[in-house]
């Protein structure tokens, strides 16, 4: 999603940082929170573990949805 890859350069170049960077430490934190199979992270998206993408889509959708309300 063109949105995300915004968000990741945005992200990136405000922490003097790649953008690959930005994405490993965004998947470190996913896997750290998959680790409570009981976190509802784990119902996004469609492997084992979401990818940032993934919850960046979400993240996005829900924000949506709470200003919709």
């Amino acid at each position: 999603m063109k949105n995300n890859n915004n968000i990741f350069k945005s992200i990136a170049r405000q922490n003097g940082v790649s953008e690959e960077e930005v994405k490993r430490e965004i998947e470190r934190s996913i896997a750290e929170a998959c680790k409570d199979p009981d976190a509802p992270i784990n119902k996004i998206g469609k492997g084992k573990v979401p990818t940032p993408e993934e919850v960046m889509e979400h993240v996005m959708r829900e924000v949506a949805k709470s200003k919709m309300s």
